[in-house]
């Protein structure tokens, strides 16, 4: 009786333990299965993303949120939290943008990451994180990160942008998210202030662009469908 009443509260805390590591991986197994499905039932629509797009994980993930959200995004202003914690999350995305802005832009916002004052986090968007760095009035950086990972939005003023070329950054931010492999990339029609180089691909489903205006710069990928980006 004694070895009975020691061997049932170590067989529960197993089979506790068990279950904690086999959760995480019904979870990924389960959105596998809504992305397939939201997939899947789009396939008679005529924004329906092609096969090329459904193999790029950017391309795939952006077009799931965009159809969850059905046209109404949603958007939870979220609020501050721990600087250091912050950094911690958002540097080794701020760190794939050498290459993508001049090197003294992505030295000044390094640096204004690592002196921030003041950081929010908000949800602005299904699947959608954004971290805000302010420091100063008039200097501060914004970074959007998909829920799987991909840096979908960076922009902000952080001191200066002398050598930014849109068109250059546009181009290779492009590549930095792995959406070279799209063969129909096509300039778009600016949009707005500044000097914006857009750009769009239908088998992708995916509005790029890089744009400068007075020392703002902006970085951003969006899923828009070819009937949507008709309208633009």
């Amino acid at each position: 009786m004694k070895l009975r009443n020691t061997l049932l509260p170590l067989a529960g805390t197993l089979a506790l333990m068990a279950l904690c590591t086999a959760l995480p991986f019904f979870w990924f197994a389960l959105r596998d299965r809504q992305l397939d499905g939201a997939v899947q039932t789009a396939a008679t629509r005529p924004e329906f993303l092609s096969a090329a797009g459904r193999e790029n994980p950017v391309a795939r993930e952006l077009y799931y949120w965009r159809e969850q959200s059905d046209g109404v995004p949603t958007y939870d202003s979220g609020g501050p939290v721990d600087a250091a914690a912050a950094r911690q999350t958002v540097l080794p995305g701020l760190q794939t943008l050498r290459g993508v802005l001049p090197d003294a832009m992505q030295t000044a916002a390094e640096e204004l990451v690592a002196e921030a004052a003041e950081v929010t986090v908000s949800h602005p968007a299904d699947g959608m994180t954004a971290y805000d760095f302010s420091a100063g009035e008039e200097r501060f950086l914004r970074l959007w990160y998909s829920d799987g990972g991909a840096l979908v939005q960076v922009n902000g003023n952080v001191g200066g942008g002398d050598g930014f070329d849109p068109a250059a950054a546009a181009a290779a931010y492009r590549t930095m998210l792995g959406l070279d492999d799209f063969t129909d990339w096509e300039d778009a029609d600016p949009r707005g202030y500044g000097d914006p180089a857009p750009l769009y691909s239908a088998d992708a489903q995916l509005y790029l662009v890089a744009n400068i205006d007075r020392g703002y710069f902006n970085l951003s990928v969006t899923s828009v469908s070819p009937e949507a980006y008709a309208k633009f």
